[in-house]
């Protein structure tokens, strides 16, 4: 099951990366392109080819945002210092790894989704400014998703403190009931 959840999670990703990929592709070739993209969306052999293609983007994509997010997470985790190995196993002994998994799921979209509303804005405002020769579209477009990968981020942070002093906590109090034993 958790195979699954993953999977969906880096088409989700990937789907979010393959917007910006358009975006970018229909500022190439201009409104011409807009022909081949309806065809794709509407042959179902190419659109469960598009599903693969997803996959592939958003393992890529999910790795490009941990990279770029890597430093931070760091810096959190280093302020909620655990003994265990890895987190999960915290959350293993107190049979909450299941909520610990959803949570890192909710990570991991996030980080990624802040970096694909970061691309999308500034591909939106190119198509929009070089297609369409449309100014104000452009600027909307590049305000808003740049907002949004904002809000990703705070999102994306919060979590991640949330996280690791959960987990911190969790820690202590299973440490604190194995002295009282």
């Amino acid at each position: 099951m958790q195979t699954t959840k993953l999977y969906v999670e880096y088409i989700v990703i990937g789907m979010e990366s393959l917007v910006w990929i358009v975006l970018l592709v229909l500022m190439c070739l201009g409104k011409s392109s807009l022909v081949f993209f309806d065809y794709c969306i509407q042959n179902l052999l190419t659109s469960i080819f598009m599903i693969g293609a997803c996959y592939v983007l958003g393992l890529l994509t999910d790795r490009v945002a941990d990279r770029l997010t890597d430093k931070k997470k760091r810096r959190i985790k280093n302020r909620y210092p655990i003994k265990a190995s890895t987190s999960i196993l915290v959350w293993e002994k107190v049979k909450q790894d299941t909520f610990a998994a959803f949570t890192l799921s909710r990570i991991r979209i996030l980080r990624s989704t802040m970096v694909n509303f970061a691309v999308i804005g500034v591909a939106g405002m190119l198509v929009s400014f070089c297609v369409y020769c449309n100014g104000i579209l452009g600027i909307l477009s590049l305000v808003f998703f740049e907002i949004m990968a904002l809000i990703a981020w705070q999102a994306h942070t919060s979590l991640l403190i949330n996280y690791y002093r959960k987990t911190q906590n969790l820690e202590r109090d299973m440490a604190n009931e194995e002295e009282k034993i």
